[in-house]
C-alpha cells in the first residue's frame, strides 16, 4: 500500500493494467478494500461519521474496479481475435500449399 493507505493507489493500479498485470491490479484493489473495511470497522466515531468522504472513496474504488474489468475484457477480446487470425492464417497457408 501507499504511505497513506487511505489513498486509493490509482497510478499503481493503472500501471498494472497498462502492463496487462490484472492480478497485480486486483491485488492492489483488494489490499485497499481490506484497509478500507478495517478502518471503517475499527475507526473512531468521528472517522466513521465522515460518511461523505467514505462514499467518495468507495466510488473511486468502484471506478478503478470498472477500469480493470474493461481492460481485462478488452485483453480477452484481443486474445480471441489473435486466435481467430492465427487459425485463419493457418488454414490459408494449408490451402495455398
Amino acid at each position: 500500500m501507499t504511505a497513506d493507505a487511505s489513498i486509493l493507489p490509482v497510478a499503481a493500479i493503472r500501471a498494472c493494467i497498462a502492463a496487462n498485470d490484472f492480478e497485480g491490479a486486483s491485488a492492489l484493489l483488494e489490499a485497499h478494500d481490506a484497509w478500507l473495511r478495517g478502518a471503517f470497522e475499527g475507526g473512531s466515531a468521528p472517522e466513521q461519521g465522515r460518511r461523505e468522504a467514505w462514499l467518495e472513496l468507495l466510488a473511486a474504488q468502484r471506478g478503478m474496479i470498472e477500469e480493470l474489468r474493461v481492460a481485462r475484457d478488452e485483453a480477452a477480446r484481443a486474445l480471441d481475435r489473435m486466435g481467430r487470425d492465427r487459425r485463419a492464417m493457418s488454414a490459408y497457408l494449408r490451402d495455398a500449399g
